[in-house]
């Protein structure tokens, strides 16, 4: 992680590591997905559970959607990572891959009473927590094979007066202020389904992305695409050649900034937002076969 942070790296770990899944089956060239009920809590959700000593993420999905659902089949792919905060106060995060159905055996257990299989819109109006929306969105995009890609162009939190700063601008660090934007971040988009995590060298802008890298248990990469200096050019080229599906990217307004008007330009992207980008502040870009097509614009909490 970033060093100089304003709060300690063990503050935004999680104390409970879990793996679960998506599961689907295809009904008449449709999918359905799988929700169980837990007894004890009296909710709906996703298959998932926490990892045995030694056991791997995606082995403990298998096993979670076994033990609780008596269903087996064929993991697909990687989704992303969320984070929440348990009722208990404790700070988990959850690794969710997809699964198709081959075979189905429930048994009514401790953990799961009942199971059921629902059209993607009437499962995430049945899903007790909201964070599963987003999994199951995604599920059902990859389950049919047009997933497309999402990135969250994050411009980093306040850094203070770069004009007082007297050492190197790469070194300079997020202030208080910037520290409660990075707070903010965090919160919204630690429910949110991420693969990978990825910002300029700066200082200010690994700093403004690592507490949720850290909550999701994912490593901070840098890009030189990200750093101040960068092009729209060398942007698009980056978020072409990403394999992730799901990405952060952190950089600067002198980066975004000639970025985002060269996507208003172009008339084959839904562009919504007005054409800001101050501190904290987030993009969402959509992309279908490399190409951004979509980007929405979200202000700093």
């Amino acid at each position: 992680m970033a060093k100089k942070l304003l709060r300690r790296e063990s503050d935004y770990l999680p104390t409970i590591w879990a793996a679960g899944a998506a599961v689907y089956r295809m009904r008449r060239g449709r999918p359905e997905i799988l929700l169980t009920h837990r007894p004890r809590y009296d909710d709906w959700s996703l298959p998932k559970g926490k990892l045995d000593r030694g056991e791997g993420f995606r082995e403990c999905a298998e096993r979670e959607v076994q033990e609780e659902s008596g269903v087996t089949g064929v993991v697909e792919d990687f989704i992303g990572t969320v984070g929440y905060v348990t009722g208990a106060g404790n700070k988990k995060a959850v690794r969710y891959w997809l699964l198709q159905a081959k075979d189905e055996a429930f048994k009514p257990n401790r953990e799961v009473d009942k199971i059921r299989w629902f059209p993607p819109k009437k499962a995430m109006a049945k899903a007790t927590y909201s964070r599963d929306e987003a999994i199951i969105t995604s599920a059902v995009q990859m389950a049919k094979g047009r997933e497309p890609g999402t990135f969250y162009l994050v411009r980093h939190a306040d850094a203070g007066n770069k004009k007082k700063w007297r050492k190197a601008d790469v070194v300079r660090p997020i202030s208080k202020k910037g520290q409660e934007q990075v707070e903010s971040l965090t919160t919204r988009l630690v429910r949110t389904p991420v693969t990978n995590v990825i910002s300029s060298p700066s200082l200010r802008c690994e700093q403004t992305v690592a507490p949720l890298a850290a909550r999701l248990g994912l490593h901070v990469e840098t890009a030189g695409a990200l750093r101040r200096e960068s092009t729209p050019e060398k942007l698009t080229r980056l978020i072409r050649k990403s394999p992730g599906r799901r990405t952060v990217l952190c950089s600067h307004g002198e980066t975004i900034g000639p970025f985002i008007e060269r996507l208003a330009e172009d008339p084959k992207v839904d562009l919504r937002g007005p054409m800001e980008w101050p501190k904290g502040s987030v993009w969402v870009l959509t992309t279908r076969r490399k190409r951004v097509i979509k980007a929405r614009y979200i202000p700093p909490a």
